[in-house]
């Protein structure tokens, strides 16, 4: 007997002594007149009901060991039929046919495929595990994933209510591709008393391959610019191999490097291209196969470049003329790339006009936000406040801000006023100057073409002129990246001098140093060959690649890949240089070589006025074709390449560390295909006691407990009554 007080025990003994100490006191107080013998009867029915009341507060109980439940033990066994388990390196067979050979001459199922012993749970896992309902003999390796961790706590979750899993046994390579660590997935295991055995089968060395992926994809470049076609290869199992890599384009090698792969397992390739006309190239980067290589058909990869000519037409405003500017102005008036509209204020209220094309009409600063949109660029000396009005420099802020404007800050700080700046400005400069600077480019400004051009000659950068002053940068806005930095030759140290910013839909550079025209004073360079005449080339280039929309069109259409992966959707996008709310949907075709396969509706999208979007999803590999039909009769078209990467035929190494972390975490361990019969019958032989458990009967909830109290509180009311008591 046990008790089981429902309140502390020192609460409940005091609460006895307390009551019957008052039952007493009352009692033999209130009964003097009853006689003697009367006064210690009440007294004893009275104690004797209170005693029994308290006794219930102790909740008396009878502790009992019940027998646990008969539970049947079963052993779970998962086999892997992702489709890695197809690789033929486990002598001279499929690693699924080795799996299934080790359970047959294990014993653990017949030759028809079944399992022997009623003991056995068999499952197949890849993506997730279900139960084997027919012969394993038939199984095929087909599943396209292998997410081990979730098929592993399905297969624990398997066994009914009357059944205990003794242990799991996997039969795999140990891919695994949701990236679980494999003790967390062992710890729910041994939580279970689940222990995880393993045979790792497959080749436990690297397996050989190269994949090529597209990295950059440039939607559109100008006649004659050079455009980077880049890739990242993949390498598995090629430590210090030569590759040899191609760049193909239409089908024709044009381009060949020869890399080693170290003991990279990414590695980095591009190609320098310019096309001399206009339209839409193909291009290929392609690896040459390896020796005995799993998969060659993932060694190419292919995009594609749109070449257009459109004049990039190019307002430029100076209200202070120095030679920076002068010089820029005659570079992009000479370049036959641009259209070049200039005001330039040479008097207290005297502003030139210029136009380099003659039959375009008079020119006036723009008033409409509709007027500024037409330019493509628009080039800042200094003191623009004295060319521009203050609304029209709000104007110029929303031609950036909403409409995907370019702006270029070619001397630093474009305004006398500091209340007329705006916050399209990335950096604001100091007025300290500093003596001769020497230029040297970024990390990042080193990938564009403006800047690494400049280091290509002889001497590179260094070669250069100094150039005459730089500013310090006082506060730099957020998102800014420097593309260059300037440092004076004689104290050291260096300062931002070129950066660049996005700045809502659009993006503005700026310039902090001064004396770049000295770059064009080359007796030796002919025409646009000067370094000044090809930095401001490729740097406005560089620029509009990255608008989203072409030069002279109202419509822009492009896609936001040139590489699809088969199940991933391809987004499309139309931008109106001006918004036209008229303008709501725009019908897309979509073929896949000659053959239409579909069509979408672009339609507005909500948060942003002048864009349209639409998406689709393609069921097939291959060369895709979009076309666009505009409103105005004009119809561009995009090209996409959809392919398909399978990752389970191409890193099909076996795991075998993973694998080991998994077993050990849980309890098992890593075994050997023969000795599955060993295992299976030690884990039969295995006696299991479940934990005792207890449990208390109560011997206070009887019937005859409270009519005993009600007896007992009823004979000493009636005998009190009886008496004459109160």
């Amino acid at each position: 007997m046990v008790l089981d007080p429902v309140v502390p025990m020192p609460l409940a003994a005091l609460l006895a002594g307390v009551l019957l100490f008052l039952t007493a006191r009352i009692y033999l107080k209130v009964g003097a007149s009853a006689g003697s013998w009367r006064k210690w009867v009440l007294l004893v029915f009275r104690a004797a009901g209170l005693a029994l009341v308290l006794a219930l507060l102790l909740q008396p109980s009878r502790r009992e060991a019940p027998p646990p439940p008969p539970k049947e033990r079963v052993t779970l066994i998962g086999l892997d039929t992702s489709l890695s388990m197809k690789q033929r390196d486990v002598q001279r067979t499929s690693r699924l046919d080795a799996a299934k050979d080790a359970l047959l001459n294990a014993g653990l199922i017949g030759r028809n495929g079944v399992a022997e012993d009623p003991r056995l749970r068999i499952f197949e896992f890849g993506a997730d595990a279900q139960p084997v309902v027919k012969s394993i003999l038939d199984l095929t390796p087909k599943g396209p994933t292998t997410r081990l961790s979730q098929s592993v706590l399905t297969m624990l979750n398997m066994p009914e209510g009357s059944q205990d899993a003794n242990a799991l046994i996997l039969l795999t390579d140990g891919h695994d591709f949701e990236l679980v660590n494999p003790a967390r997935t062992g710890a729910a295991a041994r939580a279970r008393q689940v222990p995880i055995y393993a045979v790792a089968l497959g080749k436990r060395g690297n397996v050989r391959d190269v994949s090529v992926r597209i990295t950059a994809f440039q939607p559109y470049c100008y006649v004659k610019q050079k455009a980077r076609v880049a890739a990242a290869l993949r390498l598995i199992g090629c430590e210090f191999e030569d590759l040899t890599v191609q760049l193909l384009r239409s089908g024709q090698v044009v381009q060949t490097k020869r890399l080693n792969a170290d003991e990279f397992q990414e590695l980095p390739v591009e190609f320098e291209v310019a096309e001399p006309q206009v339209g839409q190239y193909e291009y290929e980067i392609r690896v040459l196969p390896l020796q005995n290589e799993v998969d060659t058909a993932n060694n190419s990869a292919m995009t594609y470049l749109n070449v257009i000519d459109q004049q990039i037409h190019v307002l430029l405003l100076e209200g202070d003329p120095y030679w920076d500017t002068t010089f820029v102005q005659r570079s992009l008036m000479r370049n036959d790339k641009f259209d070049v509209d200039a005001l330039v204020r040479y008097g207290r209220e005297r502003v030139r006009a210029i136009r380099k094309s003659e039959t375009a009409g008079p020119l006036r600063a723009p008033d409409t936000l509709e007027q500024f949109s037409h330019y493509d660029l628009v080039f800042l000396g200094r003191l623009v406040d004295k060319v521009l009005t203050s609304a029209q420099i709000r104007l110029l802020d929303q031609y950036v801000r909403d409409c995907s404007g370019t702006v270029v800050f070619g001397r630093g700080s474009a305004f006398g006023n500091p209340s007329a700046a705006s916050d399209m400005e990335p950096v604001l400069w100091g007025d300290k100057a500093n003596g001769r600077m020497h230029l040297d480019a970024t990390p990042e400004g080193r990938n564009l073409e403006a800047l690494r051009g400049l280091g290509e000659g002889a001497g590179g950068l260094d070669s250069l002129p100094d150039l005459l002053s730089g500013r310090k940068a006082a506060a730099t806005k957020p998102l800014t990246s420097t593309l260059a930095m300037a440092g004076s030759r004689e104290e050291g140290g260096a300062a931002p001098a070129i950066v660049h910013r996005r700045y809502g839909a659009g993006q503005v550079v700026s310039l902090g140093v001064e004396g770049l025209w000295r770059w064009g004073l080359n007796s030796k360079a002919e025409g646009l060959n000067s370094p000044f005449d090809r930095f401001w080339d490729q740097m406005i280039l560089w620029l509009l690649a990255g608008r989203d929309f072409v030069p002279s069109h109202q419509f822009s259409f492009r896609p936001n890949s040139a590489n699809i992966l088969l199940g991933e959707r391809v987004y499309f996008r139309v931008t109106m240089r001006q918004n036209d709310p008229r303008v709501k949907t725009v019908p897309l075709s979509l073929y896949l070589g000659a053959a239409e396969v579909g069509r979408v509706n672009m339609t507005a999208a909500t948060s942003q006025g002048g864009r349209l979007a639409a998406e689709f999803m393609p069921e097939r590999v291959g060369r895709y074709r979009a076309v666009a039909n505009f409103p105005d009769g004009t119809s561009q078209e995009s090209r996409f390449i959809v392919y398909t990467e399978n990752l389970e035929e191409t890193e099909v190494a076996v795991d075998a560390v993973g694998l080991r972390r998994l077993c050990e975490s849980s309890g098992g361990r890593l075994i050997e295909p023969g000795a599955l019969a060993g295992l299976f019958k030690e884990l039969n032989s295995e006696k299991t006691e479940a934990a005792p458990q207890t449990r208390l009967c109560p011997v206070w909830n009887q019937a005859w407990v409270f009519y005993l109290a009600g007896i007992l509180f009823g004979v000493d009311w009636f005998l009190r009554r009886r008496w004459g008591l109160c």
